[in-house]
């Protein structure tokens, strides 16, 4: 049996636009497709330019979790290899396509996900945890309830091989860590950027104050993500 393993590497992605995600609160799926133990998750949007020095890092690994997957396949009882036939390679990533011409917009689709909750198997006990969440200053993002897709950002996150004896499929998971929230768009609405505006000579509105949850002060000079 092969003992070969390639190990998670960090990465931080390209800035680029979220689509689903799920960032604040987990995704418990649906009534046909639950997640029992919930699902933090975001799709990132970026165009082939964007996405190429991203794919440049990430091939090595993605290539390397294939030669494994082979050799794990190969490992496999007679039965199961005649059955599945063949290694299944999962893509790195996704082609996005406009949906009424069907065409493809040139963008590319990023997948990364962390699941909430789990159980030890050593002592089965109960563990949780979430991704954490800065605004465009670095500084972690509170008061903020809301993430919605359009919402410009960062993701830090993991590439690590997998390998699924069942399916027989292979491939590199990106496992979310973290997010860089630039321009925010929340309760469906952009920012003055999102809309296209700059900033310009003339009435400027009192900044509303905002709660720090973690000391339960209030501060009205913090930061606009």
């Amino acid at each position: 049996m092969s003992d070969k393993k390639t190990k998670a590497q960090s990465f931080v992605s390209p800035k680029g636009t979220f689509r689903y995600p799920a960032l604040v609160k987990p995704d418990f799926g649906t009534k046909d497709y639950p997640k029992e133990n919930g699902e933090y998750k975001v799709a990132l949007i970026l165009t082939e330019e964007e996405a190429a020095p991203l794919i440049e890092k990430l091939t090595p690994i993605f290539e390397e979790a294939i030669s494994e997957g082979q050799e794990k396949f190969k490992e496999l009882k007679v039965e199961q290899r005649k059955k599945l036939k063949e290694l299944k390679v999962n893509d790195l990533y996704s082609t996005e396509y406009d949906k009424e011409t069907e065409e493809a917009t040139g963008n590319l689709i990023f997948k990364f996900a962390m699941q909430a909750s789990g159980k030890s198997a050593k002592d089965g006990s109960v563990w949780n945890r979430k991704p954490a969440l800065f605004d465009s200053k670095g500084k972690p993002l509170v008061g903020v309830d809301n993430i919605w897709g359009g919402t410009v950002g960062k993701v830090s996150f993991e590439a690590a091989p997998y390998f699924i004896a069942g399916t027989g499929a292979a491939g590199l998971k990106l496992r979310l860590s973290a997010a860089q929230i630039i321009d925010l768009v929340a309760g469906g609405n952009k920012s003055a950027e999102g809309y296209g505006f700059g900033e310009e000579d003339g009435y400027e509105a009192e900044q509303p104050l905002f709660k720090d949850e973690s000391t339960g002060s209030t501060d009205g000079d913090k930061e606009d993500f």
